[in-house]
């Protein structure tokens, strides 16, 4: 009799976020066993969740519970511009979490980590690294140190770099969400005057790289890999705001100067050639812009908004 299949295990952070849900949903409808570890619990009956006290003991709980044939890291605190009081959260979210899951893993025999850092991390974009702000800087750190335990402890680790993420229903505070919503509430708004450019990325093409990495990491060793997630279709706010306004089919009150770039904004994002074996983006820009401002009118009208 041949013996049933091996149900892949995962551990997963940041399952409470936008990106996370997703790839929370994803690997449960792959037939993934999922733990999660975080400092909310994740509302799911289909999930053990384990919550993060800040300690060794806490992760060493849960990485041991799950048995994982990867742990998928999505958790960060993101910052564009830190303030001094922010410094210490970043730097533990950051830097000493995933630290402590590394520990963890290799004293319990598990060496397969999914790898999250941001396109930041190029601020003149190219493969130079020169941080945009803080929060890039502690993602470059992280790589640093888990450079160690893929040398010193035989540890497969996949980073993927993400762009700007974009999908529906997103409840962050950035720039598709609240461009669609002001629109909808026929509200004015003050932008930059537009002439950076962004890097789109559906979020669902997201979750499907992170589910290319695991696969990779579980064909064989890979040491340590850095691969972009990006959809190489670069688009300026102003093009973008004229995208959006075809998709609701009205006029985006939008004012160009309205307000300054940010200290270090990215005029140009990081022209990344490397591209992750068995991933490419299947979703453009314009279907998803469609398919976000479908489901922000559903929710305006349920909500009484529109």
């Amino acid at each position: 009799m041949n013996a049933p299949p091996h149900q892949r295990r995962a551990l997963l952070t940041g399952a409470t976020g936008y990106v996370g849900g997703w790839l929370l949903a994803e690997l449960l409808r792959g037939g993934w066993s999922v733990h999660t570890l975080g400092r909310r619990a994740c509302d799911h009956p289909e999930v053990i969740t384990h919550l993060y006290d800040g300690g060794i003991a806490s992760v060493s709980r849960a990485v041991e519970a799950a048995a994982p044939d990867v742990v998928f890291h999505l958790a960060s605190a993101v910052a564009i511009d830190h303030t001094a009081d922010g410094v210490a959260e970043i730097l533990a979210a950051n830097i000493t979490f995933p630290t402590l899951i590394l520990e963890a893993m290799a004293a319990l025999g598990y060496r397969r980590f999914v790898n999250t850092g941001t396109s930041w991390q190029h601020f003149d974009g190219t493969d130079t690294y020169t941080p945009t702000n803080l929060y890039a800087a502690t993602k470059q750190a992280f790589e640093d140190v888990a450079r160690y335990y893929v040398e010193a402890k035989a540890f497969n680790i996949l980073t993927l770099r993400l762009f700007d993420v974009y999908g529906p229903a997103d409840p962050r505070r950035k720039l598709l969400p609240y461009l669609v919503g002001a629109a909808l509430r026929n509200e004015p708004v003050a932008l930059s005057p537009g002439h950076q450019t962004l890097d789109l990325v559906h979020v669902s093409d997201v979750t499907s790289a992170f589910l290319a990495a695991a696969d990779r990491l579980l064909a064989g060793t890979r040491g340590m890999e850095v691969f972009p997630v990006r959809s190489g279709e670069v688009v300026s706010v102003r093009d973008l705001v004229d995208r959006i306004a075809t998709a609701l089919g009205m006029t985006v009150d939008a004012t160009f100067g309205g307000r300054p770039y940010r200290d270090r904004e990215v005029m140009k994002p990081w022209d990344a050639h490397a591209t992750l074996p068995g991933w490419s983006p299947k979703i453009d820009l314009d279907s998803g812009l469609r398919q976000l401002v479908a489901v922000a009118r559903q929710q305006a009208s349920e909500d009484g908004t529109v």
